[in-house]
C-alpha cells in the first residue's frame, strides 16, 4: 500500500507513491520551493479519506492556509471534520496566543516539541500521514543538532509503530556534512530539488535519491514548476511543432492548449503560433514554425533549445512528406523525442500509418498518431479547426514517455 504524493511523474517513479509507514525527506537547495509538494501531497491523502497532522514551525497557521487555499487546497472541511489537525510551533516564539487547539508554547524546546507530536500521532485515525515543515527550522529554533537526530530516531520507531506515513521538509543549509549525511541516513526516500542556471534562467528540478521499498531506483532528473492553482507540474519548456504548409500545425497548438496565440496571420498560415499545455501534470509550451519555404532562414532559430518535436503532416499529401522531413534538418531537431501526427486521417485519400512510416523512411520507434477533426461538420476553409481530444492526449502520452 502506498500514499499518492498528488504527482503523477513522482508516483511513477517511486512505483505508485511513498510507502505506507515509511518517511520521505523532500531537501531542496536555499531558494527552491519546496512547500507545494508536501501540500499537494497532503490534499490527495485527505482527498483519499486520509487523516493527516500538519507541523508548522515556520510561519502561522494561518498563512499556512491560506497559501493552499491559493492553490485550490482548501483543507477546512477536512478540519471540521477532524481529519486534518494542524500543531502550531510558531506562535510561541512570538509569544502569540495560538488559534490552533493543538500548539506547543514553547518552540524552541525539542521535549515539549516530541511530546506533542507523539501526542497527536496517538490521537489521529489511520490511515495516517505526519507533514513536518519544517526540519531544517527545528534545527534553528532549536541549535541542538544531534538532539533533533535523536528526536527523528525516537519519532521514526513511533510511525513504524502506528503505521504512519511522513513527510519532512529540509532546506540544505550549510549544516555540518555528518548533520546532512545522518538526516538522509534516517530516512527511507530522499527527493531531492535542485534549481540549475541555464543560460541566465534559473530551472528547477526534482529527482528521486532514495526509496528502500524498491528494488531498482530510477535516477532522473524532473523538470518542475509551481502553478497556482495546480501546484507541481512537470515543465517542457519547448516543444516544437513543424511540419509543411497547411499540415494542420495551427489546429494541432490552438486544439491542444489551454490558451493560444497567433502572430503574422498570412491567409492560410499562422507565420509564428505558441500555446501552453496542462495535461496529466505536464506543463508545455509549444511553439509552432511557418511551414512556407520564405521562412526556412529562421527555422533553426526555432528550433533552438526545444526539448522535443511534434512533426505534423497532412495524410492526404504524399508530396509533403519529404518537406516535413527538411523541415525537421532545418530546425535541427533531427534526434531529438518525436512525434508524427498524421492530420486529416479520416479524409479521403489519407494514407495509413505504415504507409507513411514507409514514404517517409521513419524508424519503427518514432510513433505516427493518426488525428482527426472533433466534427467535421465544423471544418472551415483556411481556418483552423477543432481536432479530437482523445488523439492529441495519445500524442502527448507518445511524448512524454520518451522526453521524461
Amino acid at each position: 500500500m502506498v500514499i499518492s504524493t498528488g504527482i503523477d511523474l513522482l508516483d511513477r517513479l517511486l512505483a505508485g507513491g511513498i510507502k505506507k509507514g515509511a518517511s520521505a525527506l523532500i531537501m531542496s537547495t536555499p531558494g527552491v520551493e519546496d512547500l507545494q509538494f508536501a501540500h499537494q501531497c497532503l490534499f490527495a491523502h485527505l482527498n483519499n479519506k486520509g487523516h493527516a497532522v500538519y507541523v508548522v514551525n515556520n510561519k502561522k497557521p494561518s498563512i499556512l492556509k491560506a497559501t493552499l487555499k491559493e492553490f485550490d487546497w482548501d483543507v477546512s472541511p477536512f478540519e471540521k471534520k477532524g481529519s486534518c489537525i494542524f500543531l502550531d510551533c510558531y506562535s510561541g516564539l512570538l509569544s502569540m496566543k495560538s488559534q490552533e487547539k493543538d500548539y506547543v508554547s514553547n518552540p524552541t524546546s525539542i521535549a515539549e516539541t516530541s511530546e506533542a507530536v507523539f501526542r497527536l500521532l496517538k490521537k489521529v485515525k489511520k490511515p495516517s500521514l505526519l507533514v513536518f515543515d519544517s526540519l531544517s527550522s527545528l534545527i534553528d529554533l532549536t541549535n541542538a543538532e544531534e538532539d533533533v537526530l535523536s528526536f527523528l530516531k525516537r519519532l521514526k520507531s513511533q510511525l513504524k509503530e502506528s503505521n504512519t506515513t511522513m513527510i519532512a521538509l529540509f532546506t540544505r543549509w550549510p549544516y555540518s556534512k555528518t548533520t546532512i549525511d545522518s538526516i538522509e541516513e534516517l530516512f527511507d526516500c530522499v527527493i531531492r530539488l535542485k534549481a540549475i542556471e541555464q543560460k541566465v534562467i534559473l530551472r528547477s528540478y526534482f529527482s528521486v535519491a532514495k526509496a528502500k521499498w524498491l528494488a531498482q531506483l530510477e535516477k532522473k532528473e524532473i523538470p518542475y514548476k509551481i502553478v497556482s492553482p495546480g501546484g507541481v507540474k512537470v515543465f517542457i519548456p519547448k516543444i516544437l511543432v513543424t511540419g509543411p504548409f497547411n499540415a494542420g500545425k495551427s489546429s494541432f497548438i490552438h486544439s491542444a492548449s489551454t490558451r493560444a496565440v497567433s502572430v503574422d496571420r498570412l491567409g492560410t498560415t499562422v507565420a509564428l503560433d505558441h500555446g501552453h499545455v496542462d495535461f496529466r501534470g505536464f506543463a508545455v509550451d509549444l511553439f509552432g514554425t511557418p511551414g512556407q519555404e520564405r521562412f526556412d532562414p529562421i527555422l533553426e532559430m526555432l528550433g533552438g533549445e526545444a526539448l522535443g518535436v511534434i512533426v505534423v503532416v497532412d495524410s492526404t499529401d504524399p508530396k509533403g512528406f519529404a518537406r516535413a522531413k527538411e523541415m525537421l534538418e532545418l530546425t535541427k531537431t533531427e534526434g531529438l523525442p518525436a512525434v508524427i501526427v498524421a492530420n486529416k486521417a479520416d479524409l479521403e485519400g489519407a494514407l495509413s500509418s505504415s504507409k507513411i512510416r514507409e514514404r517517409m523512411k521513419l524508424p519503427e520507434e518514432t510513433p505516427i498518431i493518426p488525428v482527426v477533426a472533433e466534427d467535421i461538420k465544423k471544418v472551415r476553409k483556411n481556418k483552423p479547426c477543432k481536432l479530437n481530444p482523445e488523439d492529441i492526449g495519445k500524442v502527448f502520452e507518445k511524448l512524454f514517455e520518451t522526453i521524461v
